[in-house]
């Protein structure tokens, strides 16, 4: 697909999807959910663990969540579905997260785009953090529907503040590239080392390629990258850091409209370069005393 990329560093996968009505409210989980995944306000990590689980038990449809756990690992993917999904309906926000996702992989059901997000949709209107995530990464990417970036970095930060590992990773990314947020290199790198801290490889080598400040700050998508790269051997100065350090974007064609201006710049200073590179060639010659010197010749 033309997000493999994007989708694969965002740990998601997408299909089609038409979706009906508003996006669902950004909120952080409270009472039982928030207790049975075991986040706890301000830290940097979810700690669910044993200790945690009376309080799944006490979510809507737990036995029946329970039940479809038992039916998956047996190996009736498709019985399994549909005892989840009376959980969903239930409103276990856990359950809806699971449904979500097989319906986003066609594991057990038909795969279904729309279905999916429906479920995360329900899913993140109770606060669920893994639901957030993909549901940022819909908007991000205007996959079936609007681009929002400035709603699609809420859910990145509703996620990542409730120490989801993967929604530490989106937001860090939010920070790299200006999505919805000011570009800010420091923050980004931030964000990746909690990510990293999790055992998120990508956030650690991402935080440990940004700390060095000539290093660029890469790019989104393959869309991006060839943008600015366009097959060729690129070494302009424009590329080492240039960062948009304080400039929030707002959808693709905005980020785009600044690449194009980096892709000039980069084209200008190779020119320049090469341009210097001739004349002195040309100067070296004349100085040797040889007869057929000729500038612009390279």
């Amino acid at each position: 697909m033309k997000y493999s990329g994007l989708a694969f560093a965002l740990g998601i996968t997408f299909c089609s999807v038409s979706p009906s009505g508003a996006a669902p409210p950004v909120v952080m989980a409270s009472g039982l959910l928030q207790k049975c995944l075991g986040i706890t306000p301000g830290a940097e990590k979810m700690m669910r663990s044993p200790a945690t689980q009376p309080y799944c038990k006490q979510l809507p449809g737990a036995a029946l969540f329970d039940q479809a756990g038992a039916r998956f690992q047996a190996g009736d993917h498709a019985g399994a579905a549909r005892i989840v999904t009376q959980a969903a309906q239930a409103g276990n926000a856990v359950a809806q997260l699971r449904l979500a996702l097989l319906y986003d992989q066609g594991d057990g059901v038909s795969r279904s785009a729309k279905s999916a997000f429906e479920w995360y949709s329900r899913a993140a209107a109770q606060g669920e953090p893994e639901s957030q995530n993909q549901l940022g990464a819909f908007y991000e990417l205007g996959e079936g529907v609007a681009e929002n970036w400035d709603l699609a970095v809420k859910f990145y930060q509703a996620s990542a503040l409730q120490g989801w590992t993967k929604g530490q990773f989106a937001l860090g990314r939010a920070y790299q590239f200006g999505i919805g947020v000011p570009q800010d290199r420091q923050q980004a790198i931030a964000w990746f080392r909690k990510a990293g801290a999790q055992g998120n490889a990508q956030g650690d080598y991402w935080a440990k390629w940004l700390r060095d400040p000539t290093n660029n700050i890469g790019f989104r998508d393959n869309i991006e990258h060839d943008i600015v790269i366009a097959g060729k051997l690129r070494f302009g100065a424009n590329l080492m850091g240039g960062d948009p350090s304080g400039v929030t974007f707002h959808n693709s064609a905005q980020r785009a409209r600044w690449l194009m201006g980096q892709k000039n710049r980069v084209d200008a200073e190779e020119a320049e370069v090469f341009r210097q590179i001739r004349q002195r060639e040309y100067q070296d010659c004349k100085s040797a005393g040889r007869d057929n010197c000729q500038f612009g010749r390279f």
